[in-house]
């Protein structure tokens, strides 16, 4: 998808002024959380680098929406456009999980995004197009000892679809790939 970055940097910005709602709940306490973060991201990251069929994909920058990480694959008959929320902890057990509310601002971005696509100089050759957006989560657990950092997936979940322009797609099988695709 030619200018997904410069559509996402659209999109991040007109929801900074518009909506100005993020997830800011959980994550990891202390004055390096914003690094720890970071390094959670950038771990999820190559991860969704890693899928199959091939992601471009890029962390959002400061995380200014609810959306850590934006990424777009071509898919069968379809483009995928997979939003994913990053929290981490150095505490297996205590890594927050998004609440009703935080899914809801999470679905509220899917649906400004889907909005977007109709409007944006940048996504004219795919107004038209058929395009599942979906939201999900990535739970990380940062273990670290002495100066090493590892980083493992303890939970990859999708949330929700948004559909556009797919009344012919197969949603069976469109909802149990991209289910496959959140657990990365």
């Amino acid at each position: 998808m030619k200018n997904f970055e410069l559509f996402v940097n659209d999109v991040v910005t007109k929801w900074r002024s518009e909506k100005k709602i993020l997830l800011a709940s959980g994550g990891l306490a202390g004055v390096s959380n914003r690094e720890a973060g970071d390094l959670a991201e950038e771990y999820i990251l190559r991860k969704v680098k890693a899928l199959s069929p091939k992601y471009i994909c890029f962390k959002s920058s400061g995380s200014q929406t609810p959306s850590d990480i934006y990424s777009v694959a071509r898919r069968n008959g379809y483009w995928h456009i997979m939003l994913i929320q990053v929290k981490s902890s150095n505490d297996i057990n205590a890594v927050y999980k998004l609440n009703k509310d935080d899914k809801k601002v999470f679905d509220t971005l899917a649906k400004f995004i889907k909005k977007q696509i109709n409007t944006s100089e940048y996504m004219k050759a795919y107004k038209s197009s058929p395009i599942i957006i979906s939201n999900g989560y990535a739970a990380v657990h940062r273990n670290e000892t002495g100066k090493i950092v590892r980083h493992s997936l303890i939970e990859g979940k999708g949330f929700k679809l948004f559909l556009k322009n797919a009344s012919k797609l197969n949603m069976d099988s469109v909802n149990k790939k991209i289910g496959l695709t959140h657990k990365l």
